[in-house]
């Protein structure tokens, strides 16, 4: 959460000249509410995040693109914020969407110290993100953790200093996907990029 992603990606997929696509939470539906109230809405929130992740790669299958999002963001957040039956009742949905949408071939992980994820929270002047405790950001940041290798079918992480320019954390994104055997052959070839950059 404002670690960079959407700007990161942007810049990515300018340069690799494919699809970019972006979490779109500004149409969700129960967001606000949500960070008002976890406890009260919480089910309903994470549901409707894994439909709209859903339908957003759901439709877009098989192309090639950038994403400032996994599909396993859904899985990371409902541990963080469901239990019990509504947990369950999330799974059951995760697991019908997930088997129907392909995993990642490339996930990059920016790692961002939480207190300035916690400021970028604040400037960005979003009112809902607004009392995010550092406490949950850093709940958050160890469950992406825990659920580090289901994100992608090859994950990285990239630690991003406080102040770095967002060029620089792109470039550093960009060595890593140079470097795997999951950059399309023809994408390469257009890039003119070999196998180890």
């Amino acid at each position: 959460m404002a670690s960079g992603k959407s700007s990161t990606a942007q810049l990515v997929s300018d340069e690799l000249g494919i699809t970019l696509v972006k979490e779109q939470s500004s149409g969700h539906p129960f967001l606000a509410q949500f960070y008002a109230n976890p406890g009260l809405f919480a089910l309903e929130t994470e549901l409707a995040f894994a439909l709209i992740h859903y339908h957003q790669l759901h439709q877009l299958a098989g192309a090639a693109m950038v994403s400032d999002f996994s599909p396993v963001k859904d899985l990371v957040f409902a541990e963080m914020n469901l239990s019990g039956e509504e947990l369950q009742m999330f799974r059951q949905l995760y697991q019908m969407l997930a088997g129907r949408v392909p995993l990642p071939d490339i996930v990059v992980f920016l790692d961002l110290p939480v207190d300035e994820c916690k400021r970028r929270c604040i400037a960005r002047g979003r009112p809902y993100e607004a009392n995010i405790s550092l406490e949950y950001l850093s709940a958050l940041r160890d469950e992406y953790r825990r659920h580090m290798s289901e994100l992608g079918k090859e994950v990285h992480l990239v630690e991003v200093a406080v102040g770095q320019r967002q060029r620089s954390v792109a470039e550093a994104v960009l060595e890593k996907v140079f470097q795997s055997p999951y950059l399309a052959a023809d994408l390469r070839s257009r890039l003119g990029k070999d196998q180890t950059r």
